[in-house]
């Protein structure tokens, strides 16, 4: 190649360099969101914790959000929770779809590799926490209770529902359940706390892991304050010096797993199962909805994103609708945060892993 051609090569791969990187920022412009109209998914029935969580997330964000769009909450249940998720997953990334989607990030690096859902694929803005799980039981049960402590004096045998064998909280049961020496049938498909409360009613379930949000705004003050019902223990995130499980003081007139076990029993919890409960109460106490943008967002309008959620979250009127259904103050793990979040659930301890699956098998059959 002579001199001259060389020269002219050069010329045109740095004007080639240049124009892409004069491209680069028009690609990567936050979208204009002005006058549009934005779905949050969702992936549970309407009504529960993750749809009103969704809302008042969304009647904040609409006014930190550049453009100031329309938000409105769209319910996408189904295929034990994944439905939603994978909408959010196949949408354009065209800033118009968002997910606030209940993940069961502890769970799903159960599922087999080919329906792995890619969460570090997506556009991670950010988590949030903070609604407990504890377990709900009619007084029916074993020929009929009380109190918790009759429980475990009077039931050989449990069943209890949940969406799928996949949730955190119905995992947990089971573990508590292994612990306690109680047999149980799991009973799965069901997509929220009304249809499981339903249920309940009607004698197809003897209990089963709800809320503490329905436990503050329902329960308390109608089935478990006329006697149809009571609350066995909650679950929450382990203390950071590994004493037990956090209490909560929203949680008023229950009590954690294992301050129940070390009551009932007169020991403290151990084994497998009791790693299992602290696990799940780790990562799915503290992220308990997960949200998210499509994979392939431009990155300019995901860090516009990342920042006006954060700002709508910390948002004292938010603040104050968000403790009302929750029941508690919210734990937000913002961006970049939320990324260490979704990479502890990567390098889940594989022993842990064989656990979960034994529960896995074990509440499918």
């Amino acid at each position: 190649m002579s001199l001259k051609s060389g020269f002219r090569t050069a010329c045109l791969a740095g004007a080639a360099a240049i124009a892409m990187i004069g491209a680069k920022p028009a690609d990567a412009q936050v979208i204009d969101l002005s006058g549009q109209t934005v779905t949050l998914v969702h992936n549970a029935a309407p009504g529960g914790s993750t749809g009103l969580g969704a809302q008042v997330a969304a009647e904040a964000w609409m006014k930190t959000m550049a453009g100031n769009p329309t938000i409105v909450v769209q319910s996408v249940e189904g295929g034990a929770l994944a439905r939603g998720i994978r909408h959010v997953m196949n949408a354009r990334p065209d800033g118009r779809t968002l997910g606030w989607v209940a993940w069961s990030g502890s769970t799903r690096v159960l599922d087999p590799e080919e329906l792995q859902i890619p969460f570090k694929d997506f556009g991670v803005i950010g988590g949030v926490g903070g609604a407990h799980f504890f377990v709900h039981v009619s007084t029916n049960v074993g020929g009929g209770i009380t109190t918790n402590d009759e429980f475990v004096e009077k039931v050989d045998k449990f069943t209890f529902g949940g969406f799928t064998a996949l949730s955190a909280a119905s995992m947990r049961t089971a573990a508590a359940m292994d612990l306690l020496g109680i047999e149980y049938q799991f009973v799965s498909g069901f997509g929220g706390d009304g249809p499981l409360q339903a249920a309940l009613q009607r004698g197809e379930l003897e209990g089963y892991p709800a809320t503490g949000v329905i436990y503050n705004r329902t329960l308390k003050d109608t089935m478990i304050k006329d006697g149809e019902s009571l609350g066995l223990f909650y679950f929450s995130p382990p203390k950071a010096d590994g004493s037990g499980l956090t209490e909560d003081p929203f949680m008023e007139g229950l009590e954690t797993f294992d301050a129940y076990y070390r009551r009932v029993m007169g020991k403290e919890p151990t084994g497998p199962a009791w790693d299992v409960i602290k696990f799940h109460g780790g990562i799915g106490d503290r992220v308990n909805w997960l949200v998210v943008a499509p994979p392939n967002t431009p990155e300019e309008h995901l860090s516009m994103l990342r920042e006006s959620f954060a700002q709508a979250v910390t948002d004292p009127e938010f603040l104050e609708k968000a403790e009302k259904i929750f029941g508690q103050k919210p734990a937000v793990t913002t961006f970049p945060e939320i990324m260490d979040v979704v990479d502890e659930v990567a390098r889940t301890d594989e022993a842990l892993k064989e656990t979960m699956r034994g529960y896995l098998n074990k509440m499918e059959r």
